[in-house]
């Protein structure tokens, strides 16, 4: 069953209230659920065994600089449709061409419909998805030796920042 994978500031999402654990920050919403004309990016993978893939094009956009721990949620396609939301398919701000059609919008947000998708990601958080600063390198690293990603389309301050010259 595909999944779709979405980065959040972990610490955004603790519990405001212990009694209600539907009631989270502000901030929860308003900078990791930011959306942009109503759409939410999230990147698709057909199971967890492809995550490194999703992870790759988190890390890859155009505007990446520098590299710190990563915080993720992985949420069921399944339940974004059956909850009504809408996906469509988007070209992805990733430099990894190959990756750049796993890339959907959550399309069509509304208050109520965002609501929905905190509920879901609320769901996802019991589980624990991070990637070190240390684990991102390697996976960079390892794109680039495979040929997966060519290091002169990457940022070049990420380049010299975490010294990604494989040379």
């Amino acid at each position: 069953m595909p999944l779709l994978v979405r980065r959040i500031n972990r610490a955004k999402w603790e519990p405001i209230n212990i009694e209600d654990k539907e009631d989270v920050s502000a901030d929860a919403i308003t900078n990791c659920l930011k959306t942009s004309n109503n759409d939410l990016s999230v990147w698709e993978i057909e199971n967890e065994s492809e995550i490194e893939n999703a992870i790759l094009a988190l890390v890859t956009g155009k505007s990446q600089e520098k590299l710190s721990t990563l915080h993720y949620v992985i949420l069921n396609k399944e339940d974004i449709l059956k909850n009504g939301l809408e996906l469509n398919s988007t070209s992805g701000d990733t430099v990894v061409e190959i990756l750049k059609n796993t890339h959907k919008d959550i399309s069509n947000l509304t208050y109520k419909k965002l609501g929905i998708v905190k509920t879901l990601i609320l769901e996802s958080i019991n589980s624990e998805h991070f990637t070190t600063k240390k684990q991102l390198k390697v996976i960079i690293k390892k794109a680039l030796q495979e040929g997966k990603v060519d290091i002169d389309s990457l940022n070049e301050k990420l380049v010299e920042n975490e010294k990604l010259n494989i040379t």
